[in-house]
């Protein structure tokens, strides 16, 4: 007997969408859609470099992506992806540049080089990615170079900034238990809130449902505080293992804040995947927010650890948001925040 793929452990019919309830268009705000070469790793970020350079997985997720109704997607991407990919996709994509440093000795000045390269090719946002497991690189989010980051792109224009700050509570209590490493969770905060203090006039971005959906209470107090925080959906697997047992909770908080809130899905194309991996992401993504569908995860999630007298695996349960609060979630907030033409 074969082991089920990742992307449908239940067996699930993807093509059955009748609990779907939304028939508008949909903006995905985060999502990595790159070249891909054939000597990617299965996981991590890609070559970036190399033969057998492609954009068809890019073509196949925006095909499927299609289908569920994603007209537009926010790409995170290498810089030297940027030309190709526009040249195929031209205004299916949007560019959100990672303000990055991949080795801990990489001179600032070749990090602020590599934006202001970004910034030519005419992104719309940068993307500050500030989880634990970077803070040996000086991945954090007020450090003095992204401080100096956040300034060159408001010189340039630039009014929306992206931040990975947290991650699942589940990797505080296995990976990240040494906190005098990584901190706790409740650390990861402090320079985020910081970072929105000191730039008023720019519109932050807390990925994945801002890192924290397992406290609907703390994202709360963070909207409140900041007026111009903004949370993403992305981050499937952990949205469904943590949005689900929270829905009453963390649905009265998007009724309360439906202007708040961006649709995303963190999909990656790689080179090796099938199409049916996407597909997955994009129907739990949607059942997840717009329906009252409850039942087995189909997606394999290794971080689920259940409690006694919990399901063997993770369950979906959606929210069954109301249409027009998912208007403003699936498209309207983005098309505000990235100023497009009403549609």
């Amino acid at each position: 007997m074969s082991e089920s793929p990742e992307h449908n452990a239940t067996g699930i019919d993807y093509s059955d969408r009748e609990h779907f309830t939304y028939q508008g268009p949909i903006l995905d705000f985060h999502a990595h859609v790159m070249v891909t070469r054939p000597g990617d790793p299965p996981s991590g970020p890609p070559l970036g470099e190399g033969p057998g350079a492609s954009t068809d997985q890019a073509a196949s997720m925006l095909e499927i992506g299609h289908a569920f109704g994603v007209y537009k997607t926010v790409t995170m991407c290498p810089l030297n992806d940027v030309d190709s990919l526009r040249e195929r996709f031209g205004e299916q994509l949007v560019f959100n540049a990672m303000i990055h440093r991949n080795k801990p000795d990489t001179p600032e000045d070749e990090i602020l080089r590599n934006l202001d390269q970004f910034l030519e090719r005419g992104v719309k946002l940068i993307k500050f990615w500030s989880a634990p497991r970077g803070r040996d690189r000086g991945l954090l989010v007020d450090t003095p170079w992204r401080i100096e980051a956040a300034k060159r792109a408001r010189a340039a224009g630039i009014r929306l900034i992206m931040v990975h700050v947290g991650d699942p509570d589940f990797w505080f209590r296995t990976m990240y238990a040494d906190s005098a490493k990584y901190g706790t969770k409740a650390d990861q905060y402090v320079g985020f809130r910081r970072m929105m203090e000191m730039f008023p006039d720019m519109i932050w971005i807390g990925a994945h449902m801002g890192g924290d959906s397992e406290h609907p209470d703390h994202l709360q107090a963070l909207l409140e505080a900041y007026p111009h925080l903004y949370l993403d959906t992305s981050a499937t697997k952990w949205q469904i293992r943590e949005v689900s047992p929270r829905r009453l909770a963390l649905r009265e908080l998007m009724l309360r804040f439906p202007d708040r809130f961006l649709f995303g899905t963190d999909l990656v194309t790689r080179h090796h995947l099938v199409p049916e991996h996407y597909t997955s992401r994009y129907w739990c993504q949607r059942t997840l927010w717009e329906s009252i569908w409850e039942g087995p995860s189909p997606i394999a999630d290794s971080d689920y650890q259940p409690e006694p007298g919990q399901p063997a695996t993770p369950v979906l349960r959606g929210l069954g948001l109301p249409q027009e609060t998912l208007e403003q979630i699936y498209f309207r907030n983005a098309e505000r925040l990235l100023n497009l033409p009403v549609i």
